[in-house]
């Protein structure tokens, strides 16, 4: 939930100081934002459902973030990385989104031209919060 208000401040920062400027649908945005949130929920909840204290909570999401950030498009274009890294770095659950996000706010793509980003979000997401139920126990 409290990714949702981030993201609009953020995309309202960029519009005021940098002219970013949001061709595509903002439904389609305000979608993909969400659906990046429940997907990352799955994710973060997967990582907290079996560590004992908050440290190691912290370190586990660093662990699993970092390598994210760095190939998924974010700091540096995922093409630029070997031609045997990308389909590991297609199906990081960041990378979809990132592209996604990308493609209509930039480019003004639809909601079902960016429909293989949004399946491959749907699937991290069911299966994140379905394998964090399987393993998740009361300590």
């Amino acid at each position: 939930l409290f990714m949702i208000p981030e993201m609009v401040l953020l995309v309202l920062f960029a519009r005021i100081f940098f002219g970013v400027v949001i061709y595509g649908n903002t439904a389609t945005v305000i979608f993909l934002i969400v659906l990046g949130a429940v997907e990352f929920s799955g994710v973060g909840l997967l990582i907290a459902c079996r560590a004992k204290t908050l440290e190691s909570i912290s370190g586990l999401i660093n662990l699993v973030m970092l390598p994210m950030w760095l190939l998924s498009g974010i700091f540096f274009k995922s093409e630029n990385f070997p031609e045997w890294m990308q389909p590991v770095i297609s199906l990081l659950p960041l990378t979809p989104l990132i592209d996604a996000l990308r493609a209509v706010m930039m480019e003004g793509a639809s909601l079902a031209s960016v429909g293989p980003e949004i399946l491959i979000m749907c699937i991290w997401g069911i299966a994140t919060f379905a394998l964090s139920l399987f393993l998740f126990r009361w300590q």
